[in-house]
């Protein structure tokens, strides 16, 4: 059931529970492990993070993407209290972590040199007002590096698995991840995000420097971007 304003934090917790993103990083099939692999490794490297780089991680779930980033000033945010704990547990003490929810950021305009969001805006209500709340936070300079699934290809896959009796390549023996043979939308999902959606939501706000497309071109199953947040004299 699709949650409303007032019973999100109760859906998005309950999912945050049921769906533990170790399973998922660590999942038995070496594909998956490869593709998210490179989608976090394509975010660190669009983000250009330096020395001195204050960075956001946009929906921090349980630090993946914060674990692997060696260096800037870190901060990361959950709307999940579950997320937060889990993050808290695995990152180094000098990465500051908030609950909070990404439509009502707690920082001041143009705080932050990065922004990272991660699989994150199809899990939202309202991904609009997420894009604007970074394009907020961020310095004119800033960049933030977004990935996104490509929902029809991902569907579709699960679908001819499961018809040519290949399940266990999306659930192999206990590995208890078993939203991979679901359908996302049914599950923890809101939002069919494809490339044409996100590059409608972020027009006006950011400009796209780079696209890749994660593991390849041929089968793209996620969307990797790199947008340069527009300044009011660009927009001219």
């Amino acid at each position: 059931m699709r949650p409303t304003k007032e019973n999100f934090d109760e859906w998005n917790e309950t999912n945050a529970i049921k769906y533990d993103l170790e399973k998922f990083y660590n999942h038995p099939n070496r594909l998956f492990r490869y593709i998210e692999n490179k989608r976090i490794n394509t975010l660190i490297e669009f983000a250009e993070i330096g020395k001195d780089s204050t960075v956001l991680d946009l929906g921090c779930g349980a630090g993946h993407v914060l674990e692997k980033i060696n260096c800037g000033i870190l901060t990361g945010i959950d709307a999940s209290e579950t997320q937060v704990k889990r993050a808290s547990a695995k990152l180094r003490d000098s990465i500051v972590l908030i609950r909070a929810h990404g439509e009502n950021l707690p920082f001041e305009d143009g705080h932050f040199d990065r922004v990272i969001c991660s699989e994150v805006l199809e899990h939202v209500l309202e991904p609009g007002i997420l894009l604007n709340e970074m394009n907020r936070v961020l310095k004119d300079d800033g960049i933030i590096s977004l990935s996104i699934p490509n929902e029809k290809l991902i569907i579709l896959t699960k679908k001819i698995l499961l018809r040519i009796g290949l399940k266990r390549m999306l659930i192999p023996k206990g590995s208890g991840w078993d939203l991979a043979a679901k359908n996302n939308l049914d599950e923890w999902h809101l939002h069919e995000f494809s490339l044409k959606l996100i590059q409608d939501l972020v027009a006006g706000l950011f400009l796209t420097e780079e696209l890749r497309k994660i593991p390849s071109a041929v089968f793209p199953y996620r969307y990797v971007l790199k947008l340069r947040k527009i300044t009011s004299n660009q927009g001219n």
